[in-house]
């Protein structure tokens, strides 16, 4: 563990450590530091190349002198230890002070890994203008901080992405437009290049969900992208889903050992993991489940009245339910589903039970088919009633961004897809949109859908 300790002499340390007989702060002079916050803690002091933060906030209509004032630490390591002093400090109304430890603000990095508290005080245990305590609010991920939500007044929460020097929120299902974005892990590096040009675009369009490829995560390299990722996403107002493979892993796997008329837990234990840990590590604020199914094969893999094809798929997607519940709060379950009326006897997929476990499903709504095959409106139109008349959950529509031209596919105009949207914004109970994929095809302002 990195600790960034600044010792000096030895008298200074101890002074610091164990700070010897300080007079009794005045109690009204504590008035004068009213409406100063801690307002969003970054902990990362465990963890290479993550800075360690602390913002404090003057949340009041008048100057605010800090010189008086110091950021105290309490953790396995030290019992109210001076880690930041503030003279010569004034806050303005509304103004914001981060001190981290990249410019030596804070004199030692604090660690998420375990239980901490810090006081904004004139002393370790006196004359305290505000506290944060970790308590059982668990690690944080890569991207994430303790944070007020509301901004400023709010109760304390752990969330995905910081909000570094600007207002804290959390993002939701309420708060965001229900259009995303299938995005192969290949075209993440370019999204955050020239300041997120790319992505600020297809947030300015109506895009708020970016489902991310799990190959996004193979390397060290790409997650030190996926993490720059998943914070510029938070600062722009997008989600990020990760979009895991589930019974395809280089080819077909069986959730059900039917020789042994039992599902296949430790496949089920490996998704659950790899899921967790996109949530817990990297702060993935949806899990986005595609391949959620048989290849056409579920009928051959019924052993037993309990245990069954669209058992095994209901079951992992309850463990995964489970085991993202576990490690992060809202996480987002959205499971890729086959738009066909058979999908149960086929696939396994049968929305109505998923729907216990699953908070969005996607239907594949793809109406381009190879040699220039298009379905009408009509059967687009009942492949989304298979999912909106059996579940109350929403159903986003996915659509795809590109035609075929004999087995080859060329892109679609936004005036295409913008139409194809419309479609399903307007003529079903569909309440959403997801496009396959990023790279193909010109995208539409969807900005006005679902309204």
């Amino acid at each position: 563990m990195k600790r960034m300790i600044k010792m000096g002499s030895a008298l200074v340390a101890l002074t610091m450590l164990f700070p010897a007989c300080q007079e009794k702060a005045d109690p009204f002079s504590v008035k004068e530091y009213t409406d100063l916050v801690i307002n969003e803690v970054s902990a990362h002091d465990d963890r290479d190349d993550v800075d360690t933060w602390v913002e404090i906030v003057n949340n009041s209509q008048q100057d605010k002198d800090l010189s008086k004032l110091s950021l105290y630490l309490t953790d396995e390591y030290f019992d109210g230890r001076q880690i930041a002093s503030f003279e010569g400090k004034t806050l303005k109304p509304g103004e914001r002070l981060v001190v981290a430890t990249t410019d030596e603000a804070l004199n030692t990095g604090i660690s998420s890994a375990a239980d901490f508290s810090l006081v904004l005080a004139l002393a370790p245990d006196n004359g305290i203008v505000d506290k944060f305590e970790r308590a059982d609010m668990g690690r944080l991920a890569l991207p994430g901080s303790y944070q007020r939500i509301p901004d400023l007044t709010g109760d304390w929460q752990r969330t995905p992405a910081a909000s570094k020097g600007r207002e804290n929120r959390v993002l939701t299902l309420e708060n965001t437009k229900p259009n995303a974005i299938w995005l192969w892990s290949a075209h993440a590096a370019e999204w955050i290049e020239n300041d997120g040009e790319i992505m600020k675009r297809m947030k300015s369009l109506g895009y708020d969900h970016i489902l991310l490829n799990f190959s996004a995560f193979e390397t060290a390299s790409k997650r030190k992208t996926t993490t720059q990722f998943i914070q510029l996403a938070a600062e722009v107002g997008m989600m990020v889903h990760v979009w895991m493979q589930a019974f395809y892993q280089g080819g077909w796997v069986s959730p059900v050992i039917d020789a042994e008329n039992r599902y296949d837990q430790d496949l089920f234990d490996k998704i659950v993991a790899e899921a967790k840990s996109y949530v817990e590590e990297y702060g993935a604020q949806g899990i986005h489940l595609d391949y959620i199914r048989f290849g056409g094969t579920a009928y051959k893999h019924n052993p037993s009245a309990e245990i069954t094809a669209v058992g095994a798929v209901n079951e992992c997607c309850r463990q995964v339910r489970e085991g993202i519940d576990a490690v992060g709060d809202n996480i987002v379950l959205s499971a890729a589903m086959m738009a066909e009326s058979s999908a149960a006897y086929y696939y396994g997929q049968n929305p109505a039970q998923m729907g216990k476990y699953v908070d969005i499903f996607m239907p594949m709504i793809y109406r381009y088919h190879a040699y220039g095959v298009k379905d009408s409106d009509a059967t687009c139109k009942t492949r989304s009633r298979l999912f909106t008349t059996v579940t109350d959950r929403p159903v986003w529509a996915g659509i795809t961004t590109y035609e075929y031209q004999g087995e080859s596919v060329k892109s679609l105009p936004a005036e295409t897809i913008r139409e194809d949207a419309d479609l399903f914004a307007n003529e079903t109970d569909c309440s959403g949109l997801v496009l396959f994929r990023y790279a193909l095809g010109d995208f539409p302002d969807v900005n006005d859908l679902w309204n």
